[in-house]
């Protein structure tokens, strides 16, 4: 298929497989003992590093048109050209850089507060299994299906944010959950840990394949606008 053409119908489909696919190895993981909570949480952090390396490439290879707003803004005091997307690639790898940072900070101390054995391992697999549903998406959606022609670089930068927001809310209502399994003594309450993580790690698939369906259908209906 040509750069210019729309994708093929299966192409969120396929991507959207990919995401929940990878969102199912930790449930599993979790079900059957090799993951804890603190793993949990790590596993996350890695999954936004992921998202962060992405967000980068879309900022530099998006070639949709930008929206009147982009010709006003200024970084570091100086306009900003809309059609050079290299200093809103710095920006956001900067910004999203930052809080990627301190999430990790916070991921970590959440993983120890929790309780239960961590499993350095399994944060590899886990981290490669969600970062491949992520790199899966970039090629079907981005590129083959044509989206970073009708998405300009202003809109891919602000993509993670509200994923991130709503993802990361999850997080901390279900990190109190846990929290409110551990015994007294510090110790994880057994069946009664995993019934809250399984929760989250659902909620998550959730939100996650909920919010992917929306990107797709807004790269849609601009490509729709586009080539109407």
């Amino acid at each position: 298929m040509s750069t210019g053409e729309q994708g093929p119908p299966r192409a969120p489909l396929l991507s959207a497989v990919s995401l929940v696919v990878g969102n199912l190895l930790p449930v599993w993981a979790v079900w059957a003992g090799h993951m804890s909570v603190g793993d949990v949480f790590v596993v996350y952090w890695l999954e936004n590093v992921a998202v962060w390396a992405i967000t980068i490439v879309k900022v530099r290879t998006a070639r949709g048109v930008p929206g009147r707003a982009a010709s006003s803004w200024k970084l570091n005091g100086r306009p900003v050209d809309p059609d050079d997307p290299r200093p809103l690639a710095f920006f956001f790898a900067l910004h999203y850089g930052i809080f990627t940072f301190v999430h990790g900070v916070f991921a970590f101390v959440m993983a120890f507060l929790a309780g239960g054995e961590l499993h350095p391992a399994s944060w590899l697999l886990a981290g490669v299994a969600l970062g491949l549903s992520h790199l899966a998406s970039l090629w079907i959606n981005w590129y083959d299906g044509g989206e970073r022609l009708v998405v300009s670089a202003q809109r891919a930068m602000w993509l993670p944010y509200p994923r991130m927001l709503v993802l990361h809310v999850g997080i901390l209502v279900g990190f109190g959950l846990v929290m409110g399994t551990v015994a007294p003594g510090g110790s994880p309450g057994g069946v009664r840990e995993v019934a809250p993580v399984l929760v989250l790690l659902g909620l998550k698939t959730v939100v996650d394949l909920g919010l992917h369906l929306w990107e797709r259908s807004r790269a849609g209906a601009g490509a729709a606008a586009a080539t109407g």
